[in-house]
């Protein structure tokens, strides 16, 4: 193997992923595609575990072209995060908005850990 066939290959040495997610990035329509389904695949893991959040961000991250986009995108995955969550409390969301300290752990999560998932994004 030389060194230029080392350089087409990713850290898995397959060259199709490294491929793969050039066309996710590059391209609009496999982007879009992309986004709609690792965002469910998200929100499901986040439903399981925290750490889900996490992972999640770093599925939005690995499909965005830039690590900027991914963070703005795994930004945005942690409202819907939120907004599945207060959908999900019904009647009881304002009772939980009163819980203060509580819920300034639960906003800090659900927008932090995805973006902190999304930096694995700047190692590829």
């Amino acid at each position: 193997m030389t060194a230029s066939d080392r350089s087409d290959e990713d850290a898995s040495g397959d060259p199709g992923i490294d491929a793969a997610l050039e066309r996710v990035r590059t391209e609009p329509r496999a982007h879009w595609i992309a986004v709609l389904v690792v965002v469910p695949v998200g929100l499901v893991l986040a439903w399981l575990h925290w750490l889900g959040l996490v992972v999640a961000g770093a599925l939005v991250g690995f499909v965005s072209p830039t690590v900027r986009r991914g963070l703005a995108g795994a930004l945005g995955f942690g409202v819907l995060v939120l907004v599945a969550f207060a959908v999900g409390l019904g009647e009881s969301v304002w009772r939980v908005l009163e819980m203060t300290p509580a819920v300034y752990v639960t906003v800090a999560s659900a927008l932090g850990l995805p973006a902190l998932g999304a930096l694995a994004r700047g190692l590829v």
